[in-house]
């Protein structure tokens, strides 16, 4: 099924190629079928990312965020985070890593790349998991994922933190958007938060929501109102989060993939925007020569662009 909407210049787009990172990857082209086998490199490489750390570091796993979930017996309830650390978890600052996959995939098996580049700096890594729809609905999700805002601070607190920066990846990018309102941002210990780094993501779901290659069977139960409800482009930001963000001089990192779909990088350029026009610290890169998957793929890579430049703005 095809999903054609037509382009500010009179373009025909394919929706669902739009909103299918795996199909505007230039890697691979050469093997029977190359969105495939981009799928297969990044789950082989992050597997092995992340059981590279889990060997080489200390890690508390499995540590408990949520606060309630209504499920089946034969659910599993992923509200839960891995905590890697060097050779002390209390005092040290903190980086949090929220994986993609569309609020369907993904879990905290392939979420170590920061791990050791992160750790090696004396940073303490959270690799956060989520409950995956349809278990949940994107709505309910949302709501479980301010439950792990609220343990985080409470934790950084806790612990000690001298500081603490939050990165997600594509749908772990959307959901560092719920932090942009006052009421998460004015939490205890919330302003020793000094960056946020949203990779590749996706921050307008008006489009996606009725897109069988993304949303099958509506298993992220949405319709056209809560769509737009949900999508933080939307959003008319909240003055007292702006205020306060400017008070804590936090940095916002709206990253994106060259090799994303113009759709994505439309969207991160224009969240950008938005937000860089309430006066916040912005900053929107575009990475030339990577992909929405190996822009995470080479997060530990010595000397990557992507390495470089998260170290070099980790403050």
């Amino acid at each position: 099924m095809y999903a054609i909407n037509v382009g500010a210049e009179g373009n025909e787009i394919d929706l669902n190629k739009e909103y299918s990172p795996t199909k505007n990857s230039k890697r691979f082209l050469e093997a029977a079928e190359p969105d495939k086998a981009v799928t297969e490199h990044f789950l082989k490489v992050t597997t092995k990312q992340t059981e590279e750390a889990r060997a080489k570091y200390k890690v508390r796993r499995d540590v408990s965020y949520g606060k309630s979930f209504k499920h089946n017996i034969n659910t599993v309830d992923n509200q839960i985070v891995d905590i890697y650390y060097k050779d002390t978890e209390n005092g040290t600052p903190i980086f949090v890593y929220i994986h993609g996959g569309y609020w369907q995939e993904l879990d905290r098996s392939t979420s170590g790349s920061f791990v050791e580049p992160l750790v090696e700096r004396g940073f303490r890594v959270i690799a956060a998991d989520y409950n995956l729809c349809p278990s949940v609905s994107l709505a309910t999700l949302n709501e479980q994922l301010k439950h792990f805002f609220e343990w985080l601070y409470a934790y950084a607190s806790e612990t000690k933190a001298s500081k603490i920066s939050i990165s997600g990846h594509s749908a772990g990018a959307y959901m560092i958007t719920l932090l942009f309102n006052s009421s998460l941002l004015k939490l205890p210990f919330a302003d020793n938060t000094v960056s946020f780094f949203l990779i590749s993501g996706v921050f307008d779901l008006r489009e996606l929501w009725n897109l069988p290659s993304v949303n099958p069977a509506n298993i992220l139960n949405l319709d056209l109102v809560s769509a737009e409800e949900l999508s933080p482009i939307c959003w008319k930001l909240d003055e007292e989060f702006i205020e306060l963000a400017k008070q804590i001089k936090l940095r916002i990192h709206v990253l994106v993939a060259e090799n994303d779909s113009e759709t994505f990088k439309g969207q991160s350029l224009a969240f950008a925007k938005k937000l860089r026009d309430t006066g916040l610290e912005i900053e929107f890169k575009i990475f030339e020569g990577y992909d929405h998957f190996d822009i995470i793929e080479n997060v530990p890579v010595k000397g990557s662009e992507i390495n470089t430049y998260l170290l070099k703005n980790l403050v």
